[in-house]
């Protein structure tokens, strides 16, 4: 189409003298600029979250009837329906937040791919109506290489399913953190340049704090996915840079088939040691913003058919999704895991202590999930701000970073890569965290429109448990799990 483009004429060579020097090339053909429909996306589809749902924790069960539908008793009583989801004052009470901590003079980074170009109308609106302030002038700032912002919609890479994710992780941090700065820097695609992307944000030291809520679905990458990322993990530790990943949503990767137990493993990046890798956690938070209720987050489904007046499969459901975790194939043990980390799970393979995943652990699971506000397109081809519930441990890096962030604010000083730190703690002080245990026959019940916006389709109704269990190699228990690893925050115990 009369287009100059560039690919490699030979086989790529360096000299002998750099051997070992050179860790990876990559980018060196310029084919993406053939993927350009003429215009942006718009942005994402619509979701709303169905009726009845409950401001609190278990406000409403199901011996309410939904919609005029009376839903059966699971596991012999009504069950609660899902938060609509919570608000920041909601999570900072449950983690116990000091009410004078707001992340003031801390700067925190979330990297991502592409970039929403509503996220300040947003942000803003969303933080007025949950009460808080909307960011000041050069609080937020939005670093993007050029054509970043409005790049065409496609399913390989999905610019509008990121803007979701930029949203997300930024009314987070800002939830946790209102007075923090918050710089968003968005690859230009969701490969290899979201490492160029933390780099520019290592090399230049623009923040004390990264969030990444990205990974690859395990450990088995092509060569030089991993040294060149972990030595940009290892300079910011140099720096006294924090970087926070999540941990995964897919559990240990096996889909909780038991024939897959040998091939469990936990996501890289957050398999590194040089990175605090953040876990998930089902929640309750009642009506005086207190944790009533938290586990790990592993969630199984099951659907009422309302021809039997039953939920299929029967509960706990079948597998779904939940928090990564589990052991590394990649990396031994870091010294601060050492007398932590129980040797069940550190020599799960036999020989050598390895690194397990993850560290800590916050809010997670979608059907517990958060409150967010963004621009998105309705059926009817409008483009409106909405609010609905979300989660994953997308969400719960930047809600255990924006955190960190109060927690520095405390502290007076820059707490740099924070797990040697926060074991210590845990060693010294382990009521610092809630440890998280598993609770058996729990869960809510999903009311969902069928068209994801309205009623006019009708409505369909799902049971998430919590904390599944049955085919993973990955398990909530007492003390260190691989699930929520050290637990979540706990109040004045974490912050003191």
């Amino acid at each position: 189409d009369g287009m100059s483009l560039r690919s490699p004429r030979t086989n790529l060579s360096v000299p002998a003298s750099l051997a070992g020097t050179i860790e990876a090339v990559s980018g060196l053909d310029e084919s993406a600029a053939l993927v350009q429909p003429e215009k942006a996306a718009p942005p994402p589809p619509a979701f709303v979250n169905g009726t009845p749902c409950s401001t609190y924790w278990d406000q409403v069960d199901t011996s309410t009837p939904a919609n005029g539908t009376s839903l059966p008793d699971i596991y012999g009583s009504p069950t609660p329906y899902a938060p609509c989801g919570y608000t920041p004052q909601q999570i900072r009470g449950a983690y116990g937040v000091p009410s004078g901590l707001t992340g003031a003079g801390v700067t925190v980074a979330i990297v991502d791919a592409y970039a929403s170009p509503t996220i300040l109308s947003d942000a803003n609106t969303w933080s007025t109506n949950r009460g808080i302030a909307p960011f000041k002038a050069n609080q937020f700032s939005q670093v993007v290489a050029p054509g970043t912002m409005n790049r065409p919609e496609n399913k390989k890479q999905d610019p509008q399913g990121w803007s979701g994710e930029e949203t997300l992780d930024v009314e987070a941090v800002h939830g946790m953190a209102p007075d923090a700065k918050v710089v968003y820097v968005g690859a230009p695609n969701n490969y290899q340049d979201l490492d160029a992307a933390l780099n520019h944000v290592v090399d230049g030291h623009l923040a004390d704090i990264v969030t990444n809520s990205y990974g690859f679905g395990g450990e088995a990458l092509p060569t030089g996915f991993v040294k060149p990322f972990n030595d940009i993990f290892i300079q910011a530790a140099a720096e006294g840079i924090g970087v926070y990943f999540s941990s995964g949503d897919n559990g240990d990767e096996t889909g909780g088939n038991p024939a897959n137990a040998a091939t469990a493993t936990p996501d890289w990046p957050a398999s590194s040691p040089w990175v605090t890798a953040v876990g998930g956690t089902s929640i309750g938070i009642d009506a005086s913003n207190a944790d009533v209720l938290e586990t790990g987050w592993e969630s199984g489904t099951s659907t009422y058919k309302s021809s039997s007046n039953s939920w299929v499969p029967a509960p706990p459901g079948a597998y779904l999704y939940g928090s990564g975790g589990g052991t590394s194939r990649l990396f031994g043990q870091p010294s601060y895991q050492a007398g932590i980390v129980p040797t069940s799970m550190s020599q799960v393979y036999g020989g050598s202590a390895m690194r397990v995943v993850p560290d800590v652990s916050a809010i997670a699971d979608p059907n517990t999930g958060y409150l967010i506000g963004q621009t998105q397109t309705f059926p009817d081809g409008s483009a409106k701000y909405s609010e609905y519930r979300i989660g994953g441990t997308s969400l719960a890096s930047p809600i255990f970073a924006g955190l960190m962030a109060d927690l520095q604010e405390h502290l007076g000083h820059d707490i740099g890569f924070a797990n040697p730190w926060l074991y210590a703690t845990y060693s010294a002080t382990p009521t610092a965290f809630h440890d998280i245990q598993h609770v058996a026959n729990a869960g809510v019940v999903r009311s969902n429109f069928v068209n994801s916006v309205d009623a006019t389709a009708g409505y369909a109704y799902i049971f998430r448990s919590f904390d599944f269990t049955t085919g993973l190699t990955i398990h909530t228990v007492a003390g260190y799990d691989d699930v929520t690893g050290l637990g979540s925050p706990n109040g004045v115990n974490f912050f003191k």
